[in-house]
C-alpha cells in the first residue's frame, strides 16, 4: 500500500471510530432566534415524552414563528420571575391567538422550576397546557409540581439573552387588548409592534451526523499536520 495512503486510510478508521463512540445528544436541541437574542434549549425527551412531543408538534409546524412574549413577572421582586410567550401571534401588526392542539396531561417529572428552564404554562385545569410556554429566569420553588418542566437554556450565553428578555420593562395595556396583556413587556414605551419582544423562529437543531463529525475530524487533523 503507498505510504501516503495508509497513515491517511489509518486517521480515517480512528475519527470514524471516535465519532460512533461519542454519545447521543441528551435531549432534542432547539434553537430560539428573538429580536432580543438568540439561544438553544436541550428538551427532556426522553423525561417528559408527552410534554416535548407536543411542544416539538408547534415547532415543526412553525407556529412559534412570529410569536411574541407576552407576559413578564420580573418587574415585581415578590413575584414568580418568569417570561411567557407561544400563545400570540404578530401578523400586519395584529395580534392573533396561535392555533392551538387539544391540551395535555400534566407530565409528572423530576425536574424543577430552576433558573433557565423551560416549562409549559396552563390554565387554572392541570391538564389545560397547549401551546404557551415560558422560561424561569430565576428560580421559582413555588411552582414545582404544578407544571411541567421540559427543557433547559444552554450555556451562560443563553442564560445572558433570557435575563435581557427579563430585564425589558414591563407595561399593562389590557385596556387596549384584554386581560392576557397586563404585564406586557415592550422594548420602549409605545404601543407599537416594534416593540415588543419577538420570537422570530424556533427551530430544532440537527444533531451532527457521523460523516459530518468524520469530516471535521479529518479538517482539525489535517489543519494540526500543517502546522507541524
Amino acid at each position: 500500500m503507498n505510504r501516503l495512503l495508509r497513515p491517511l486510510l489509518s486517521l480515517v478508521a480512528s475519527v470514524v471510530l471516535l465519532a460512533a463512540s461519542l454519545p447521543a445528544t441528551a435531549g432534542s436541541l432547539v434553537r430560539f432566534a428573538t429580536n432580543v437574542g438568540e439561544f438553544d434549549v436541550e428538551l427532556y425527551d426522553t423525561a417528559m415524552p408527552i410534554t416535548v412531543a407536543n411542544f416539538l408538534t408547534y415547532v415543526n409546524a412553525d407556529r412559534y414563528d412570529s410569536t411574541i412574549i407576552h407576559r413578564s413577572t420580573t418587574y415585581n421582586p415578590a413575584d414568580i420571575q418568569i417570561v411567557q410567550g407561544g400563545g400570540y401571534l404578530l401578523s400586519g401588526g395584529q395580534l392573533l391567538p396561535v392555533t392551538t392542539d387539544p391540551p395535555i396531561v400534566l407530565e409528572s417529572g423530576t425536574a424543577t422550576n430552576v433558573r433557565g428552564t423551560i416549562a409549559m404554562a396552563r390554565g387554572s385545569a392541570p391538564t389545560s397546557a397547549t401551546s404557551q410556554f415560558f422560561f424561569n429566569v430565576q428560580s421559582n420553588p413555588a411552582l414545582d409540581g404544578n407544571y411541567a418542566v421540559f427543557g433547559n437554556v444552554v450555556g451562560a450565553a443563553g442564560l445572558a439573552a433570557i435575563d435581557a428578555i427579563g430585564a425589558v420593562p414591563v407595561y399593562d395595556v389590557s385596556v387596549q387588548l384584554g386581560a392576557a396583556f397586563s404585564e406586557l413587556p415592550l422594548l420602549n414605551p409605545a404601543l407599537d409592534p416594534s416593540n415588543v419582544v419577538l420570537v422570530q423562529s424556533v427551530n430544532v437543531v440537527p444533531e451532527p451526523t457521523t460523516l459530518a463529525l468524520t469530516i471535521a475530524g479529518l479538517t482539525a487533523a489535517a489543519a494540526c499536520r500543517r502546522r507541524r
